[in-house]
């Protein structure tokens, strides 16, 4: 069966359905099952299947030409498309659904495989989920009941890296089997589960590494896809489950929220040197949020894995690795949140994705002394990509049997229980609830958190009347999100303050530190002031239906010499200058504070054309406008008209792809810098300012990309030679701006002989982060801070601290220099960073550089720094006005961007 739908419980808008491919030819009779388990007569619920009907199915071998798992071959994510579809169209076991186009336009698909029975009252299994997954629609003897009658499903997904080939091969056979298998193990499978298969989580890099290997075959160009696998975020799309910033992760989120699975395979491949595969238990530090029975049945289901793999003879079965369940960074994100149990595979790769990796010396390949958390070690020096395909089938056959076995205590202790314990005895903190303040500097990153947490099922109340809490008075309109309500656990988890702990395996072990992420806090992220209160409170509050903007309205057009204002505390403003600059509309910006409004202040002259602009942004961001009728009085500067903005961004560099992201999303008018712009004259010619992402080193804009390696579709990320190193250092010298983010200002500083030197040692046994949020003061008069509290937190993650070395330089911001440096998260070393500068000015010959040592745009999470970001991109280029000029809004700049 297969069918085009729209993603129920997205929070995205309806997207079009993707149109489906034809029906195939039928093609060779049925071939041996691969499976080892014994062929028996259909059970109930069981349509008898036909020899004839099983005949029209063929197998992954006759369709793709080659066994998956082949040496060197690799099915094409189309050509999967086009067989799962088959698929469905000749079998009532399986049903292939159309969610939606991906980033890049690709078909985003899955596959529902179960008995003819349960697909046909699928609709009734999904309404038993979403009953058991909210408590108060059910009683626990009700819901027993329909644990009984339900079945749990099994939410299968694969390469969401899309590096990891092998799993997105073995899907085809898994799919085959339970498709074509008439067995013991199929039955049990398909009457007592319902498998949702994501075949790709990333389509979009499915198609580019695979369609790029498959056409370097038999050339002398080097097989591994050298750029992003997915177009903003790389190998970050899975830790995306905060924000939710990726349409991939919003399809996966629709997908829990429609089908409520109770437990989630999510198959990766991981480095070859390790164990051949890795299944939980998982080691590391749990956060309290995340429910004791759910970590308990993923612990059962991967040691059910490793009995399977061992009765089949597959040694270097690891487990105890993987710290997933502190934050949010690893594959879980929301799932087991909602008791979801995440059984994580990760497989050991191969040499260039389909190739055998062979050990140099000869010798067994990973680690060879038997332990507790790796029973029989692997003893081959070969390892291939069959090998990954057989694991994985192993791995993921026992997931399946394990769920099909266990369908009632999944359904009732996790699906039921795991919210039933949130709503009635909140959370373990004893937190009664949060309180989002009315009273907010950004009403843009208020909306942004609580959409968010909307998204994810949490229940936001606002308050119709003042209130006290805690001893604070909060005005109508504060929001307020209390603990017990099924997604107390999570609302917990991303709205309050973490401390985390210092735990090591043994004395002289490092400390279990988390892969990036030692903290989730959304509002100090966001710049939202919310408030943890432990004790309850009285107040009259009613249920938000819906998230919207902050509403606003226009103010009465001003005479011929008013202007429009617009507060810059907002990150969402830098939505508002993009409009205006993309409308060509004159912008000035206060040098001062006036009247009640900051430095910063923008001021737009009052034309018609400016108003349609403004309303229109002004409605999208719920930041207001308000006019005067004479424009004030004040220094200043007016934007230079369409400012060109370029990203150095280096090849295969994911900060870069954020600050892709985020600089398409807020309509910044910015283009890649390519090697060829270096042929220019000047860089000046194409840009005003260069914004250098976090990662790009000297060695990558002068080396690049060999392109003996890598033909001219790649020519954009070849070296630059040292004349194009050169290059970049003029452009500043001639007037042009330069801001270097996180590990690239050690390259600013470089090309530039920048007065500054390293703060943060390098021994992390002396400093290290894990990924926090410390505190930070702000130079609210530097034009790089304006509209910036006086403090806030900013992220700080493997990136450094920097002191000043001469007189040049304005500090914009840092860190303190008494008193707790930590926000959130965890820090080492505190006193290595005491009174160090984060961000620095500095005017070189006619142009301006600014140095991030944070890295301010991290995976776009820390959106109260943005300002920092989209404050120097603009004031760079522009032009200083006098207060007369300000007044009576005489532009600097033309039409054409000239100044006059």
């Amino acid at each position: 069966m297969t069918t085009d739908v729209e993603s129920e419980g997205s929070p995205m808008p309806k997207t079009r359905p993707s149109i489906l491919y034809g029906a195939c030819v039928a093609l060779l009779a049925l071939v041996a099952a691969t499976a080892s388990a014994p062929t028996a007569t259909a059970g109930p619920g069981l349509v008898p299947s036909a020899a004839a009907a099983r005949a029209a199915i063929p197998t992954p071998e006759q369709h793709f030409g080659f066994k998956m798992g082949a040496e060197g071959k690799l099915a094409a994510y189309s050509d999967v498309l086009r067989y799962l579809k088959l698929i469905a169209d000749r079998s009532d076991r399986v049903d292939y659904k159309a969610v939606g186009p991906t980033t890049m336009g690709n078909e985003y698909g899955t596959v529902l495989i179960s008995s003819p029975a349960n697909l046909r009252r699928l609709d009734r299994l999904v309404e038993i989920n979403q009953k058991l997954a909210d408590p108060r629609r059910t009683s626990p003897e009700e819901a027993r009941r329909l644990a009984a009658e339900g079945v749990p499903f099994y939410h299968l997904e694969a390469t969401i890296h899309s590096s990891e080939v092998g799993n997105g091969q073995a899907i085809n056979d898994i799919v085959h089997r339970l498709a074509t298998e008439d067995s013991d193990f199929t039955r049990k499978v398909l009457n007592n589960s319902v498998v949702v298969l994501v075949p790709s989580q990333n389509p979009d890099g499915q198609k580019l590494i695979i369609d790029h290997f498959n056409r370097t075959a038999g050339t002398s160009l080097a097989r591994q896809y050298p750029d992003l696998y997915h177009k903003y975020t790389g190998h970050d799309d899975n830790r995306d489950w905060t924000m939710f910033t990726q349409v991939e992760a919003q399809y996966r989120l629709g997908l829990i929220k429609k089908y409520r699975p109770a437990m989630v395979h999510i198959m990766h491949q991981k480095g070859n040197s390790g164990s051949r595969i890795f299944v939980p238990p998982y080691g590391g530090i749990t956060s309290e949020n995340v429910p004791a029975n759910m970590s308990s049945s993923v612990a059962a289901i991967g040691q059910h894995a490793a009995r399977a793999l061992a009765a089949a003879g597959k040694t270097g079965v690891g487990s105890g690795e993987y710290h997933i369940f502190w934050t949010l960074e690893q594959p879980g994100g929301y799932f087991p949140f909602t008791g979801a149990g995440i059984y994580l595979t990760e497989i050991a790769s191969v040499t260039d994705y389909a190739y055998p990796q062979v050990s140099r010396d000869g010798r067994p390949l990973g680690p060879q002394q038997a332990r507790m958390n790796l029973i029989e070690p692997y003893r081959s020096n070969t390892w291939t990509l069959a090998d990954i395909v057989d694991y994985a089938k192993i791995a993921t056959y026992a997931g399946m049997e394990y769920t099909a076995d266990n369908g009632d205590k999944l359904l009732y202790d996790n699906l039921f229980a795991v919210p039933q314990e949130y709503l009635t005895k909140g959370v373990p903190s004893g937190t009664y609830a949060f309180v989002v303040d009315a009273k907010q500097r950004d009403p843009y990153a208020t909306y942004e958190l609580l959409q968010r947490l909307e998204w994810t099922d949490v229940e936001i109340e606002r308050a119709r009347s003042a209130f006290t809490a805690d001893g604070k008075r909060y005005e109508a309109g504060s929001h307020v999100i209390r603990m017990k309500q099924p997604r107390g656990n999570w609302a917990h988890q991303v709205l309050g303050t973490d401390r985390y702990p210092e735990v090591r395996d043994c004395g002289e072990c490092p400390v279990l530190l988390p892969y990036a992420e030692a903290t989730t806090s959304l509002p100090l992220q966001l710049g939202v002031s919310v408030a943890e209160v432990m004790t309850p409170f009285e107040a009259q509050l009613e249920r938000v239906p819906s998230v919207e903007p902050a509403p606003v309205s226009m103010p009465r057009a001003p005479g011929g010499k008013g202007a429009y204002l617009v507060r810059p505390e907002s990150y969402g403003t830098a939505q508002i200058v993009s409009a205006l600059q993309d409308a060509n509309i004159p912008t000035f910006r206060a040098a001062a504070a006036f009247a009640g409004y900051p430095a910063g202040t923008y001021i737009v002259p009052a034309t018609g054309a400016a108003r349609q602009v403004l309303a229109t942004a002004s409605a999208k961001t719920g930041v207001p406008v308000t006019a005067v009728d004479r424009a004030p009085r004040v220094d200043g500067v007016q934007l230079k008209p369409r400012t060109r903005v370029g990203l150095l961004r280096g090849v295969g560099n994911m900060p870069g792809g954020w600050d892709m992201w985020q600089f398409d999303q807020y309509g910044v008018n910015y283009d890649v810098v390519s090697a060829q712009d270096f042929q220019r004259t000047s860089l000046s010619e194409l840009y005003d300012t260069i914004v250098v992402s976090s990662g790009v080193s000297q060695e990558d804009i002068v080396e690049g990309l060999d392109p003996a390696r890598y033909d001219e579709r790649y020519s954009w990320a070849y070296g630059v030679g040292e004349a194009g190193w050169a290059k970049l250092a003029q452009f500043v010298r001639d007037g042009g701006t330069l801001l270097a983010i996180g590990s690239s200002v050690e390259t600013a500083q470089q090309l530039l002989d920048l007065p500054i030197r390293p703060g943060v040692p390098d021994d992390e046994d002396e400093f290290t982060t894990g990924g926090s949020l410390l505190h930070q003061t702000f130079d609210t008069d530097n034009p790089v801070a304006w509209g910036m509290p006086d403090s806030w937190p900013v992220w700080l993650y493997n990136t450094q601290s920097w002191e000043l070395t001469g007189n040049a330089g304005e500090v914009v911001s840092s860190y303190p220099a008494e008193g707790e440096v930590l926000a959130s998260g965890y820090l080492r070393g505190a006193e290595h960073i005491r009174g160090d500068a984060n961000v620095v000015s500095f005017t070189v010959g006619k142009g301006e550089v600014v140095t991030y040592g944070s890295e301010i745009t991290f995976r776009t999470l820390p959106r109260a720094q943005f300002n920092l970001l989209y404050n120097a991109i603009y004031h760079g280029p522009a032009a200083k006005v006098d207060a007369a000029g300000i007044q009576d809004l005489r532009p600097r700049f033309g039409t054409d961007g000239t100044q006059r």
